[in-house]
Parts: C-alpha cells; sequence; structure tokens
C-alpha cells in the first residue's frame, strides 16, 4: 500500500496557488481575449502537463468559436471532418454541461435522455469546464491530457473549475469596461447632438459641428463649409473664432470643397483603392500644400430624405412612395465636411466610421437651420417670437411700463420746441486792424527804440528802417552818370564859345552834342527823383493809430530780409469796435440763412450768445452782421463759411479784449422739435446718404 507524502501534497497546493493567483493578476490587467486565453492556456498545461489546450468564446451570433489555442497539433484531431464533427459535437455537450465534464479516450457524452450528444475522438483525456459570467455561460476551456488515476484526473477536473472562475471574472470584467466605454461614448454623442440641435442659425449650428465634432473623432482639425446662394463658404473651423477670408488656406479648402461636392461623393486621402478624378486630385495637392494634412476625409452633406409619417391606421404609403422615390434631380449639397489628421495616415480604430456618424448628425442639423432661416418672413417671425417673453404675466407690467416710457419720449422729441443753436469757433477781433506790409524788399537795418507788442503808435510814426543795397548802388550809378553828362555839357559850351576857328558843321555838330547831354541830364534827373521816391519806401511807418499786436516784433524783423508785400506786423485799433470771426460748417449754413432772413422780415436782427476762452464762465452776446458768400476749407474743420458777428465792447472787461482770442458762438436759429434739435446730424446723414441714393 503506497502512501501520500504531505509535504509533496502542500507543495502542489502552493503551486496552484501560485498558479491561480498569477491568472488572477493577468486578468487584472488591460490584455485583449486573445492574448488573456493564450497566457492563461500556457499556465495550465504547464501546471497540469497536459498535452494541449484549447479555449472556446461565444461570439456576437451565438456561435461557439475558438479564441485560443496551444500545441493542438499533437492531439490528432485535424485528421479528417468525422474526427473534427465528432469534436464539435463534445464542444456543445460540454458547454452544456452543469460544471464540466471528464471525458476519457473514445468515450461517447450522453443527454440527459439517453441520447448520444457526442465523444471524445481522439486518445487522450479531455476536461472541458465551461467558463460563466454571471449566470451567462460564455465559453469554455478544454484540456487534453494523457489518461491517469480516477481521483488524480478529479483533481484536473477541480484546478480547471478554479481556472474557470478567473477567466468568468475576467470577462465580467471586461464587459463591464466596455459596457462603461460604450456609456461613455453614448453619452459624448448625445451631448454632440443635443448641443448640435440646439441653435437654428447656420453659422452658429457649423461653429458647434467644427468644434464638437473633433472631440467625437478625435483628429486634429474639423472644418465646415454651408451652402451660400449657389457658393459653399467657410463657415467654422475648430478652435478658430473667426475666419481670415483672404487667406490662401481659406480660398484653397474652399475650392477642393466644391469639386468634392460636385462629384458627391466623399473623399478619403490616402486612399490606394481609389484614383481621382484630374479636377480633385489637382484642388486636393493644392490644399495639402497649404494645410501639411498627412489624412483628410471630405464628406459632402446632403438633404436628408423624407421620413414616412406613421399614422393611427398605419404607415403612411403616399409618404412612403415618397420617400422612396428618387428625386428628379439630384440637389447639391448644403455642407461640406472636412476632417483633418497631421499625424496619422489610416483610418483603423474606428476613424470612419465616427466621421461618419458626426456627418449624418450634421446633415440633419444643418438642413433644419437653412430650411428655417429661409422661411418667408423669417427675420419678422424670430422677432415677434422674441417679443412674447414681454408680453408674459410676469413681465407684463414692466413691458407696458417700458412702452408708456417709450410713448411719452417719442411724443417729447415730437412736441416740445427747443432753440436750435448751431455752435462754430472763431476769434475776437477790432473791427479797425491793418496789417504792415513792406512796400520794398530789403533788409530790417533799424526798428524804433520802443516798438514791441503792445507798443501804441501814431498813424505815420516810423517803425522801421529797410536797406536796400541794389536801390543804394542805383541812386550812385545815376549821380555818377548825371556829374559825367554835366561836365561834358559845359566843355562842349565853352567850345562853342571860346573856339573862333570852328567851321559851321563842327558848329552844328556840337550844338547837337549839347542839346543831346541836356536830354540825358534831364533824363537822369526824372530817375533820381523816382529813386528818391522809392527810398521814402525804405521807411516802414504805421497806417493808423493803435496798438502793434505782434509778438515778438523784433526778433522777428530786425536784420531779417524782407520781400515785397510781406507783412511785418499787424496794429489794431483797441479803442474802437470789435468784432467775432466765426468760421461755420457750410452744412450748417442753410438754417443760419433761413433765421436771417426771418429776423430781417419780423425787422429784428439774429442774435447769437458767445463765451471767450479766456472768460468761458460769462456769457456775452451779439448779432449776425455778415455771411461770407464764400466756403472755403480751413485745416480740420473742413468746409467753412466766415459769419462776422459784432458785439458791444462796454460789456466786457478790458483785459478780457485780446486780438485773436478764441470764442466759442451759437447762433440762435429758432425754435424747432426737441427731436430735430438732438438728431439733426442723424437725419441729414441719412438724407445724404441713404435717402438721396434711394431717389
Amino acid at each position: 500500500m503506497s502512501t501520500v507524502d504531505p509535504r509533496s501534497v502542500e507543495e502542489a497546493r502552493q503551486q496552484i496557488r501560485a498558479l491561480i493567483s498569477e491568472i488572477e493578476e493577468l486578468s487584472k490587467t488591460d490584455a485583449a481575449e486573445a492574448e488573456f486565453f493564450r497566457g492563461l492556456l500556457e499556465r495550465v498545461i504547464e501546471a497540469m502537463g497536459a498535452v494541449a489546450g484549447l479555449v472556446w468564446l461565444t461570439g456576437k451570433e451565438g456561435r461557439v468559436e475558438p479564441i485560443a489555442h496551444l500545441k493542438m497539433q499533437d492531439t490528432g484531431l485535424s485528421d479528417n471532418e468525422e474526427v473534427q464533427s465528432a469534436h464539435s459535437g463534445m464542444v456543445h455537450a460540454l458547454m452544456n454541461s452543469p460544471s464540466g465534464l471528464l471525458v476519457p479516450p473514445q468515450a461517447a457524452i450522453t443527454s440527459p435522455d439517453g441520447k448520444p450528444s457526442g465523444a471524445n475522438p481522439s486518445s487522450l483525456l479531455v476536461v472541458g469546464v465551461p467558463v460563466d459570467r454571471g449566470e451567462d455561460r460564455q465559453g469554455l476551456i478544454e484540456i487534453f491530457h494523457q489518461p491517469n488515476q480516477a481521483d488524480v484526473e478529479r483533481g484536473y477536473l477541480k484546478f480547471l473549475q478554479q481556472v474557470a472562475v478567473v477567466a468568468g471574472a475576467y470577462l465580467d470584467r471586461k464587459q463591464i469596461k466596455t459596457l462603461d466605454t460604450q456609456q461613455s461614448a453614448l453619452e459624448q454623442v448625445d451631448r454632440f447632438s443635443r448641443a448640435l440641435h440646439e441653435s437654428l442659425d447656420p453659422v452658429a449650428t457649423a461653429f458647434v459641428l467644427a468644434n464638437e465634432a473633433r472631440r467625437i473623432i478625435g483628429c486634429d482639425r474639423v472644418s465646415v463649409l454651408v451652402k451660400k446662394g449657389r457658393k459653399l463658404r467657410l463657415e467654422a473651423v475648430s478652435g478658430q473664432e473667426s475666419i481670415e477670408r483672404r487667406a490662401s488656406a481659406v480660398r484653397a479648402i474652399e475650392s477642393l470643397a466644391r469639386v468634392v461636392a460636385k462629384a458627391r461623393d466623399p473623399l478619403w486621402h490616402p486612399d490606394a483603392e481609389r484614383e481621382l478624378p484630374p479636377q480633385i486630385e489637382e484642388e486636393l495637392e493644392n490644399y495639402i500644400d497649404e494645410s501639411h494634412s498627412t489624412a483628410m476625409a471630405i464628406l459632402p452633406l446632403e438633404k436628408p430624405r423624407l421620413t414616412p409619417v406613421v399614422k393611427p391606421g398605419g404607415v403612411d404609403a403616399v409618404a412612403v412612395a415618397k420617400a422612396e422615390s428618387p428625386p428628379k434631380e439630384a440637389p447639391d449639397p448644403i455642407g461640406v465636411l472636412v476632417v483633418e489628421w497631421f499625424s496619422s495616415t489610416t483610418f483603423e480604430g474606428g476613424k470612419r466610421a465616427r466621421v461618419e456618424l458626426v456627418a449624418e448628425h450634421g446633415r440633419v442639423a444643418l438642413s433644419n437651420a437653412i430650411d428655417h432661416t429661409t422661411m418667408p418672413l423669417h427675420r419678422l417671425t424670430s422677432l415677434l417670437n422674441k417679443s412674447k417673453a414681454l408680453t408674459t404675466a410676469r413681465n407684463l407690467p414692466k413691458t407696458v411700463l417700458a412702452a408708456v416710457a417709450f410713448i411719452a419720449f417719442i411724443a417729447s422729441l415730437t412736441l416740445i420746441r427747443v432753440d436750435l443753436r448751431l455752435e462754430g469757433k472763431g476769434t475776437l477781433e477790432p473791427v479797425h486792424r491793418r496789417d504792415v506790409f513792406a512796400d520794398i524788399e530789403g533788409v530790417v537795418e533799424q526798428l524804433e527804440q520802443n516798438l514791441k507788442h503792445g507798443s501804441e503808435v501814431k498813424e505815420g510814426e516810423l517803425l522801421a528802417q529797410l536797406r536796400n543795397t541794389d536801390l543804394e548802388v542805383a541812386m550812385t550809378d545815376i549821380l555818377g552818370r548825371k556829374a559825367s553828362s554835366e561836365e561834358q555839357l559845359v566843355a562842349t559850351r565853352r567850345s562853342l564859345l571860346e573856339d573862333k576857328g570852328l567851321s559851321n558843321d563842327e558848329k552844328n555838330r556840337m550844338a547837337g552834342r549839347a542839346a543831346q547831354l541836356r536830354r540825358e541830364i534831364e533824363s537822369l534827373e526824372q530817375q533820381q527823383r523816382l529813386y528818391e521816391h522809392k527810398k521814402t519806401d525804405l521807411e516802414v511807418r504805421s497806417p493808423i493809430d493803435g496798438v502793434i499786436v505782434t509778438w515778438q516784433v523784433r526778433d522777428r524783423l530786425l536784420f531779417r530780409p524782407v520781400e515785397r508785400g510781406q507783412v511785418l506786423m499787424s496794429i489794431a485799433d483797441k479803442t474802437g469796435e470789435w468784432e467775432l470771426e466765426i468760421h461755420m460748417a457750410d452744412d450748417r449754413l442753410g438754417h443760419i440763412n433761413k433765421a436771417l432772413s426771418r429776423a430781417e422780415k419780423e425787422g429784428q436782427k439774429l442774435e447769437v450768445d458767445y463765451i471767450l476762452a479766456t472768460d468761458p464762465g460769462t456769457r456775452h452776446y451779439g448779432i449776425v452782421e455778415e455771411i461770407h458768400e464764400q466756403a472755403e476749407v480751413r485745416g480740420e474743420q473742413g468746409n467753412t463759411v466766415l459769419v462776422r458777428i459784432t458785439i458791444d465792447p462796454a460789456r466786457h472787461e478790458k483785459e478780457e479784449l485780446g486780438a485773436g482770442a478764441t470764442v466759442t458762438a451759437r447762433v440762435n436759429c429758432g425754435t424747432h422739435a426737441l427731436g430735430y434739435v438732438w438728431f439733426m446730424d442723424v437725419m441729414a446723414f441719412f438724407q445724404t446718404q441713404i435717402f438721396f441714393r434711394l431717389w
């Protein structure tokens, strides 16, 4: 009688526990099913000393298919079809067994009703244990072993049952993970669908489609083109808030999308099995040169077909016929979806399916948005729809109050009349003022000693002395020529009187010479008088009594050359009358002329109120004296008309009356409606820029 060594038994149990633990650790990894079960077979066959092993799993259609096998060539099951058929029957019988079976070599398996359900066609012991995931049977672990003692074979079965429990736990965890992944994907698609259908604006829909589709697909960039009129226009690019229309990449993608839309077939690049038409291939190369994409999908988004309507009595046959009948003319795509990758060159891993899913949702959303915005009176109905929120019971009092306030505001703009005062800027000037000009060119050689800004001068008073070198040279030349002619005349007369031997011809000749010299002397004397008169022009004198108002007159003039007609200084009579010179914009002149004509008919003067820059807190008044007939361009003010306004200097302090002081004046043009006074410039803009062009 043989005895079993307890130590050997304990070591075997520890090895089995270690093996089970190792398989459990493997089941907790992210290994694929084929990888996991192959690793399981390797460990089980090594631990049991088995010949071969096979793992079966139930597929999507309920068929039992092998997922992993090891050393099956040593079993002899691939000899012929009869052996394989018998083995298949045994596999189905083992799948239906409650907890696993031991099938001896060449042994048959009977069903509970006594009928044969399968047989072991091999010369090896088959240990088969089903794999359960919860209450569902998912597969079978089949081990081929050499026959052994009955208790040892039962140990094989028990060990394999423990392994099957670990395998079932692996399948359970994998299903949970798959369901979590599917649930996450479904939630993501659900959020994408709800966000895509929130707006009925085509541009907003395209923006949501571009940005949300990028997350669903997992690509690098998504672009959406929407049909506007007869052209496709790029409306949204993922990750960009705006689009630069003049960019070459934008023009390239629009050209590519148009030729693909005309073909009405999706474009997947790269695609070795499809040969592109020359037009598409050329545009594709141009765009790839601009974008540097390595893979891209371009899908035309066509308007979805009609869906049959289900009525209480059944499906509407007419709607079904319309939906299934082909359209008379193939409609142009309503948009194009462009998906790009910059580092991938294949569409594996479900990329194609995700792109098609996004395109399906996108074409429905875009179609609804375009149909909505192209409805008649869309803008009016949108405005009325927004106004519903104002008429609800909660907001009705606020709406009524706002409406009453608005009506009162409009009525006040129409009924309340106020003065229309047109503003202009100008300067304060004395009426009697003169500029001092240079009557001749020269150099300012001398200024009077007390001549400066603010100095009082009298009419005719000498202000400056000029020096003209050319005039002095001319005077010297005239005097020299005159003296020479006088000496020649004296010598000629002496010869006529003292020389008695002259012939008659010589006397006549000398008498003619004397007459010529007398005429030359008379001409030179006349020229001398003219130069003497011109010399008086070198003296600059004051034309009026007044005050010099030119700043730093000595620094500006002394030893400086001047030209004839150049203004040297200005003199103003501050003791006389003063006036305002206002530069009024020419588009205001019509109101001023009408007000002036109305005032003259009534025998009145057109009033003006003004303030000085030196004393902005005090308001003064004057009357319009004259309006210039011609408009002139004056710097930034544009076309302006000069308006002269007389004032009463007695109402000003003496210090306020500074020539050239800045003045802001307002001309009273009569009463007008408050709305017209406030919005006069706006109304003028519409009249000149809009109404005039429409009529």
